[in-house]
């Protein structure tokens, strides 16, 4: 997360927050496992679904956060496959829209995302930190 200048959070409150999301009607969890020695499997990837309705679309929409394969396993179809049940579980809840941010400076993320067939659109993004001490 350092590479995105984000601090990452404590582990605990990170993990109240994945049992949140778990517990949550409106997000969810897309997860790629690969079998390991033995009947060991392990975690190769993970991306996270976010639905609302969206009032520019008046249908419901997802947005898809935070996908990340294992450095190791890139270029073996796992971010392809993540994206691809994004869509699948999107369509199967009624959604018009599948979208995501990808940061300005990672271009080959971009450069995937096209890949799959995904439209680039131009936009900036605004945000205000309300965690922090001054209001701005």
């Amino acid at each position: 997360m350092e590479h995105h200048a984000v601090a990452p959070p404590e582990p605990s409150r990170l993990a109240a927050t994945v049992q949140s999301i778990i517990a949550a009607r409106d997000h969810c969890f897309l997860v790629a496992e690969m079998d390991g020695v033995g009947e060991a499997r392990h975690l190769v990837g993970m991306c996270a679904l976010v639905f609302s309705i969206s009032t520019w679309s008046a249908s419901p929409v997802c947005e898809l956060q935070d996908v990340v394969v294992n450095g190791e396993h890139r270029r073996e179809d796992v971010g392809r496959g993540l994206i691809t049940a994004a869509e699948e579980t999107a369509r199967a809840r009624g959604c018009s829209r599948l979208f995501l941010l990808a940061e300005s400076w990672n271009l080959g993320a971009h450069s995937f995302y096209r890949s799959l067939g995904m439209s680039e659109k131009t936009c900036l993004y605004f945000e205000r930190d309300l965690t922090a001490s001054s209001a701005g």
